[in-house]
């Protein structure tokens, strides 16, 4: 059995409670799922370049997000290049 080491670390509240009631759910220790979680996280960060990780608290400032809100509500017309594209005459 590997030794045991106890370390500490802050999050939101909004996160804690998140973690309460994923484990809750799923009759799981937080112990297990924080140091699951650190494993993926650091085998991610180790394996993946950093552009493949999106953050999972990506902030949009208000301009972005209404600016995508208004293209997926309205999307533009397709181009012609698009058109193209999907029937597989790119290039």
């Amino acid at each position: 059995m590997s030794k045991q080491s106890q370390i500490s670390a802050t999050v939101s509240e909004a996160t804690k409670e998140r973690l309460d009631r994923f484990v809750e759910s799923r009759g799981l220790k937080k112990n297990f799922v924080v140091e699951q979680a650190l494993l993926y996280f650091i085998e991610a960060r180790t394996e993946l370049p950093d552009e493949a990780l999106v953050p999972a608290r990506l902030v949009l400032e208000d301009k972005a997000f209404d600016r995508i809100a208004e293209l997926i509500a309205s999307p533009p017309a397709p181009t012609e290049a698009l058109r193209e594209l999907m029937r597989g005459q790119g290039d």
